[in-house]
């Protein structure tokens, strides 16, 4: 019998059971965590969310984090719940609707008519520890508009930040995100 359970503990160890670090890796969300405004008369009809991508380095699961050196370094043991691409989609969908400046969002794959088409760029979405003893959420973003014509609308930028020094990235990326993307919409 001990030798059964000392081949299980091999087997297991073998097939990567064990982790070689005692920290657990986190994966980390990011929501929209604005309030919606209510428009007596939205400035634009009804927006398809066409397409929200992330520039390089900072579309990886892993929380990129800049150094005061001007590196960047990722960070192994907390991660985004997928490619922020991909994670941001719903959250930008969601803080369009609640803006008040578009009668309706409708996402990419929608096949309703449309007034407005919107391009979300995300220029940064990183961890700020450039000061010493300091954890802060960034975001930086673009939002162009384009018409029937695909002719420009708008083009507007937003940034925003968050202490994260608690550790809690999913609350401090959201309120950074969240306070980007407000800042973009109110500009529109």
């Amino acid at each position: 019998m001990l030798k059964f359970f000392a081949l299980l503990s091999l087997a297991c160890t073998c097939a990567g059971c064990f982790t070689a670090s005692p920290l657990e890796t986190s994966d980390w969300s990011v929501e929209f965590q604005g309030q919606a405004k209510r428009a007596a008369e939205p400035k634009f009809g009804v927006v398809r969310v066409s397409q929200v991508s992330v520039r390089a380095p900072y579309d990886v699961r892993s929380i990129q984090v800049m150094r005061a050196d001007g590196s960047l370094a990722q960070d192994p043991y907390n991660r985004f719940a997928a490619a922020p691409s991909q994670l941001l989609k719903g959250p930008v969908v969601d803080a369009l609707g609640a803006s008040g400046a578009f009668s309706e969002v409708v996402g990419p794959a929608s096949s309703a008519a449309v007034s407005v088409v919107a391009e979300v760029s995300v220029a940064r979405l990183a961890l700020d520890c450039r000061k010493d003893g300091s954890r802060t959420a960034v975001v930086e973003l673009n939002m162009l508009l384009l018409g029937r014509d695909r002719g420009i609308v708008s083009y507007v930028r937003g940034d925003g930040s968050a202490d994260a020094a608690d550790g809690n990235y999913a609350k401090a990326f959201s309120v950074a995100f969240s306070s980007a993307i407000e800042s973009a919409s109110r500009q529109l």
